[in-house]
């Protein structure tokens, strides 16, 4: 009941500051661009916008989150009470998971048609949504200001960007079958020859893998640099 508690919280939360107005308005912005693409290269930007969508919102508002919860003292009665990490973790990664769903879909229907493979398509979203937003959480514990925090989850997050240069045909390596997002993009694309069962099975492990290592580092850097700082013994009642 915690975890669904703090679901609820952090969508109340998003609501409160703007996230839904701010994505209503970035999805309106995509339909526009995607109406002055040529209608041959409409779906190939509408997977590339999708691509990058749960990436920036994962990496970008969830950072953003916790840093604004610190500014305003939200972990402080929070965390006094024993509430789990990993519910704070996890409701955080499936809230923003739930915007980047419906974001995802909206911005595809720009083109005019719906993905083959529905189920596959919102696997690579959803997945993609909770590794970065994870990821965002660790690289956000560890700053202390907004400035520093920019700076280092780009620099985390890049590498993660690569195989959309082999999906765009602009350079083709090996390392890029260890990324995590070479999973995702397989799961949005709908080929022409049908999505194989290799293909699916292959990107939901890699996506589950890195998801899973991703939130054992942010368990361990929200313990260490958050936890660590609130109040006065505030931490011991937390139950990591």
């Amino acid at each position: 009941m915690k975890g669904l508690s703090l679901f609820v919280f952090d969508l109340r939360f998003q609501w409160r500051h703007g996230f839904y107005w701010v994505y209503a308005f970035v999805c309106t912005c995509y339909w526009i661009l995607l109406r002055f693409v040529p209608e041959a290269y409409q779906e190939t930007t509408a997977i590339v916008l999708t691509f990058s969508d749960p990436a920036a919102l994962g990496l970008i508002m969830a950072g953003g989150m916790v840093l604004l919860e610190r500014d305003q003292g939200v972990h402080d009665p929070l965390f006094v009470s024993p509430v789990h990490i990993r519910d704070y973790l996890l409701a955080k990664a499936a809230s923003l998971s739930v915007l980047s769903l419906a974001a995802g879909w909206v911005i595809h229907m720009a083109t005019g048609s719906l993905p083959k493979y529905p189920l596959a398509f919102s696997a690579g979203i959803v997945l993609t949504s909770s590794f970065m937003t994870l990821l965002s959480i660790g690289v956000a514990a560890r700053q202390r200001t907004i400035n520093g925090f920019i700076l280092m989850v780009q620099a985390y997050g890049l590498p993660f960007v690569l195989p959309l240069l082999g999906f765009l045909q602009l350079w083709e390596a090996g390392l890029f079958f260890a990324l995590p997002t070479e999973g995702t993009l397989r799961l949005l694309v709908s080929p022409s020859g049908g999505l194989s069962m290799g293909s699916v099975l292959y990107s939901v492990t890699i996506l589950l893998i890195w998801n899973v290592a991703v939130y054992l580092w942010a368990h361990h850097s929200y313990s260490r640099h958050v936890l660590m700082r609130i109040g006065e013994g505030g931490a011991k009642n937390v139950q990591i």
